[in-house]
C-alpha cells in the first residue's frame, strides 16, 4: 500500500486490496468517474468490475438505472468498436454509492475503462496516481463532448481534494478544464486513447 497517498485515496487502496489474488488474475479491476449528487455537490464514485465464468456473455451494471439495455449495448459496441475483445463470460459492474445519481454521460467511459482493466486489455486505472474518467461513449467508440452545464472547474476542484491526481476526460473539453494545479488532465477522443 502507497502510505504517502492522499488518507482518503488510502481508503480505497484498502478496499481494493491491491495484493489479493483476484486482483493478480486481471479478474477483477475499479475505476472512479463523478457525478453530482441530489444535492448538486460533486461526488467521487468507484465502479468495480468482476468478470466471472459463464456459459453467456453478459454485463450487468448495478447502481444505475438501464432498464431498456440502451447503456450496457453502447458500453460493449464501443469497446468492441475500438478494438478491444469484449470478455467472456459474465461482468458485473458494481456502482459506489449505488443509490446516488450517475449519469451514463458523465461515467460509461469510466465503466468502458474498468472492464477493459478487469479483462487485461488496458493497465489498471485505480492505483496511483489516482485518475478519474469523465465522459460517455459512443456506440463508434468515441467519447462525445459534454453538455454545457456540466461545470468542469467545480468537479476538478472536487476530485483535487479528494485526492485525485489525474483527469481523462472528453479532448473536446480540454479548454473548458484549463490548467488547475496538481492535477493532470489528459484528453482523449475514443476508448482506443485508453491503451496510452
Amino acid at each position: 500500500m502507497n502510505e504517502t497517498a492522499h488518507p482518503k485515496m488510502r481508503e480505497y487502496q484498502r478496499h481494493i486490496g491491491g495484493d489479493s489474488p483476484i486482483y493478480q488474475e486481471r479478474k477483477y479491476a475499479a475505476a472512479f468517474s463523478m457525478d453530482l449528487s441530489k444535492t448538486a455537490d460533486p461526488y467521487v464514485m468507484r465502479i468495480e468490475t468482476f468478470i466471472s465464468d459463464s456459459p453467456m456473455s453478459y454485463l450487468s451494471l448495478i447502481g444505475i438505472y438501464d432498464e431498456d439495455l440502451h447503456v450496457r449495448r453502447r458500453i460493449k459496441a464501443a469497446c468492441e468498436a475500438s478494438g478491444y475483445a469484449w470478455p467472456e463470460g459474465r461482468t458485473t459492474a458494481n456502482f459506489m454509492h449505488p443509490t446516488w445519481p450517475k449519469r451514463p454521460s458523465m461515467c460509461a467511459a469510466a465503466v468502458a475503462a474498468s472492464i477493459l482493466a478487469a479483462a487485461g486489455a488496458i493497465q489498471a486505472v485505480e492505483r496511483p496516481p489516482y485518475t478519474v474518467i469523465l465522459g460517455g461513449v459512443n456506440a463508434d467508440g468515441t467519447v462525445p463532448p459534454f453538455d454545457g452545464d456540466v461545470d468542469l472547474t467545480a468537479l476538478i476542484g472536487h476530485a483535487r481534494e479528494q485526492g485525485i491526481q489525474r483527469v481523462i476526460l472528453p479532448a473536446a473539453d480540454l479548454v473548458r478544464a484549463g490548467r488547475p494545479d496538481g492535477v493532470e488532465i489528459i484528453g482523449v477522443e475514443s476508448l482506443r486513447d485508453l491503451k496510452r
